[in-house]
């Protein structure tokens, strides 16, 4: 889930611009809770060459389907970070780790979109998350990107722990 190219951005932004006016139903819509620990599927994810990703897992506390709280552990080239998300399916940015934000909005019952900027306001990823196979897959569409580099596409592909 690290960084993101503006592309994917129109569809996303679009999607969740036409959730978020009044009269389209959505206030109606009952989301399906992403609480639990998900694990990377290593079988499954195939990363872009200079990703280098060897174990991701996730930690979400909480989805009521307005609060969202989880933690990520990510070890990439060898080491391990750890980001905090602590807010809301609002569109607005949280903090997430030295100056990084992230917001995320509802696109469907079942999917959700995340921005990532960085601490100069770049956008470094745009990720699409979609839950299926009843609640025990998460996919992870990811478009990112880092100042002055070429953008990648890639997907990460979870399995919820029993």
């Amino acid at each position: 889930m690290r960084a993101i190219t503006r592309i994917a951005s129109s569809l996303t932004l679009a999607s969740s611009i036409t959730l978020a006016l009044p009269g389209t139903g959505a206030a109606a819509t009952k989301y399906v809770s992403w609480e639990g620990t998900w694990h990377l599927n290593k079988t499954e994810t195939h990363y872009p060459a200079g990703v280098m990703v060897t174990d991701n897992d996730m930690i979400v506390s909480k989805d009521d389907g307005k609060t969202l709280q989880y933690v990520e552990t990510v070890v990439n080239a060898g080491k391990t970070d750890t980001q905090t998300y602590d807010g809301a399916y609002d569109g607005k940015p949280y903090d997430i780790k030295n100056g990084d934000t992230m917001t995320f909005r509802h696109i469907s019952a079942t999917s959700y979109g995340a921005v990532r900027h960085n601490k100069d306001g770049f956008v470094t990823e745009r990720s699409v998350f979609v839950l299926s196979h009843r609640g025990k897959k998460l996919t992870c569409h990811v478009w990112a990107e880092q100042p002055g580099g070429k953008p990648i596409k890639f997907d990460e592909i979870f399995d919820k722990a029993e």
